[in-house]
């Protein structure tokens, strides 16, 4: 009878116990800027854990570099009205994100402005994190 009971017990506390999940930091990305740049899309990941959104971005010599871009998950930005089609190859769009500390092309997406005006946000949405806007495109 004692192992029946354990079993149950086990069995209840599965069932109600948050799930755990891990996560990464964010300490590759510079918290202290947020920088703006306008491309055009090659790619959008939406998948797990976090989405990217792969951007051509011309330089002031006019030289094409590859830019990925680091979003929220699929779950978190569909809450915020997010789509897996929202982005297609050839858009061109203009992004906030946080850069990556080692100067890397890449970075964490904050925002994304369409040139329809339309304007979308991920992660901590479009604060600055110092109660600014990120919608100063």
């Amino acid at each position: 009878m004692r192992r029946y009971a354990l079993r149950v017990a086990v069995f209840i506390v599965a069932c109600v116990a948050p799930p755990a999940s891990a996560h990464h930091s964010f300490a590759q990305f510079d918290q202290t800027k947020v920088l703006y740049a306008a491309g055009t899309v090659t790619d959008f990941e939406w998948v797990n854990p976090h989405t990217w959104l792969h951007l051509d971005l011309v330089a002031a010599n006019g030289a094409v570099a590859r830019w990925t871009f680091e979003g929220g998950s699929p779950e978190q930005l569909a809450m915020q009205g997010w789509k897996p089609e929202l982005f297609h190859r050839g858009d061109k769009v203009a992004v906030g994100f946080r850069p990556m500390k080692d100067g890397s092309h890449s970075g964490q997406l904050m925002s994304v402005k369409f040139v329809n005006g339309q304007h979308v946000c991920s992660n901590a949405g479009c604060s600055d994190g110092a109660g600014g806007t990120l919608a100063r495109f």
